[in-house]
């Protein structure tokens, strides 16, 4: 049963994100929509089902907003927006993700960047070819595009690079918030999210 993002939800239960990420920890809510993982065939040249029926674009990255604002994660607002649909709900896209903004939040890859990464593994692995070498060779020229896509409109895929500023430790992070640096994360998880849909509609 495919089930739509209901875009009234989102406007009725969400704010417009304003600057800032909330130092505190995360908060586990979602529910998410759990489905059976589909037998996903795109790497080794069958017939596959179009992964992006659920949603427009728009919603698409409508539900990533909401979703970063609701869990403070670039990393979490990538991977819970795509993961229902390839079999994992919110909540462990979530758990799977929690420390993943700049790594750690230590100003490495953006989140967004290793977001894309982990949906890109999931859309194009499945149990027929989780050991063939070509099949692994060709997920990674597809993260490989991602970067390239990303780096286009960033430079760099690092997140101390994208916010200008250093969040490597709980201090840090706390000022990069005050300071509204994390005011400039939506735009990168919209353009994120835009850049993994256009990839992954040609898979």
């Amino acid at each position: 049963m495919k089930v739509k993002y209901d875009r009234r939800e989102f406007i009725k239960s969400s704010l417009k994100y304003s600057g800032g990420f909330a130092a505190a920890g995360l908060i586990l809510a979602g529910s998410g929509i759990s489905k059976d993982l589909k037998q996903n065939q795109r790497i080794n040249g069958s017939e596959h089902e179009p992964l992006n029926d659920d949603f427009t674009p728009e919603e698409k990255t409508e539900k990533a907003a909401s979703l970063l604002s609701k869990y403070h994660s670039c990393c979490t607002a990538v991977v819970a927006t795509f993961a229902p649909e390839l079999g994992m709900d919110e909540v462990l896209a979530a758990r799977l993700t929690r420390g993943m903004p700049g790594i750690g939040s230590s100003g490495n890859v953006c989140g967004t960047v290793s977001g894309a990464a982990l949906i890109i593994c999931l859309a194009t692995t499945n149990e027929n070819n989780i050991f063939d070498s070509d099949a692994q060779q060709k997920t990674l020229e597809i993260i490989r595009e991602f970067i390239t896509k990303f780096e286009n409109i960033y430079s760099s895929p690092q997140c101390r690079d994208i916010l200008g500023y250093d969040i490597s430790s709980r201090e840090k992070f706390r000022t990069a918030a005050e300071k509204g640096y994390f005011a400039r994360c939506p735009k990168v998880v919209e353009n994120a999210v835009t850049i993994l849909e256009e990839i992954l509609a040609k898979i």
